[in-house]
């Protein structure tokens, strides 16, 4: 995404804030434009409530550091409560959606692991999914360590701000424990395909990958599908609508077998 001037419902964009980058400003203008479309806006660790078009509060706003500076016990688990509580609070109350924007380097102010991204946002997009919602993650350059920052931007469907940690593959929420992955899993992108195929078998027994916009898979990443699906025993991964050269190379790799819980659907 160029900007955030075109976001809708179900979108869930990672937003990659560079040194010259005007936070305040564009988190204002979203904010704003959610007033104009009939939206519900929450804003955590982002501008106050100056952001309002006649300096009238709109919205909900929390920053998250001083939340627990007043004892409170804030992290990413209570922004997915917050977000998933107030969009359903949204829909009842007449909104066309929950706008969400959140300043990640607040939800955790000391920097975040690529396993403690993964699981947050990929459960983030389940919500977002599910629910009326709109949400921007906003990752501050100086925040992150760049492999957080290539895992964050792997398990978003949009992007916006410079793409230099962008992995080749994305991955992201096409249903109940169904998952859509596209663009390339290759050596330089594995770890952060590994991490992102740990979160998801953590959390249910049976993971679908929807293949159609893969475009390759190397051996590295066909290894970790297979590490993946074996590190968690009584889980399984079905991967769905594989082209025929990633059947080829799984059957050559000796892969198709009882005894690696991965089954090549048609």
């Amino acid at each position: 995404m160029p900007t955030l001037d075109s976001v809708g419902t179900g979108d869930h964009v990672c937003w990659l804030v560079g040194p010259g980058d005007d936070f305040t400003a564009t988190a204002r203008a979203f904010a704003a434009d959610g007033a104009l479309f009939g939206d519900k806006v929450l804003l955590i660790g982002a501008p106050d409530s100056r952001w309002s078009l006649d300096g009238t509060p709109q919205g909900l706003v929390v920053d998250p550091v001083a939340e627990r500076a007043g004892g409170a016990a804030w992290g990413p688990a209570t922004m997915l409560d917050m977000v998933h509580r107030e969009a359903d609070a949204a829909s009842r109350q007449g909104f066309r959606a929950l706008r969400v924007l959140a300043r990640m380097d607040r939800v955790w102010p000391g920097g975040a692991s690529p396993q403690e991204i993964a699981r947050h946002e990929l459960d983030l997009d389940g919500v977002v999914l599910a629910r009326a919602a709109v949400v921007v993650c906003a990752y501050h350059r100086a925040g992150f360590r760049p492999g957080a920052l290539e895992q964050a931007t792997g398990v978003h469907p949009h992007l916006l701000g410079t793409r230099a940690e962008m992995p080749g593959f994305r991955m992201y929420s096409a249903g109940t424990d169904c998952w859509s992955v596209s663009g390339v899993v290759d050596f330089e992108g594995v770890e952060s395909f590994r991490t992102a195929l740990d979160a998801l078998v953590a959390r249910s027994a049976t993971v679908r990958l929807r293949c159609e916009g893969l475009e390759l898979v190397d051996a590295a990443g066909m290894r970790a599908l297979v590490d993946a699906a074996c590190g968690s025993p009584g889980r399984r991964i079905v991967i769905e609508n594989p082209d025929e050269t990633f059947r080829r190379c799984w059957s050559l790799l000796g892969y198709d077998v009882p005894q690696i819980p991965v089954e090549l659907a048609p």
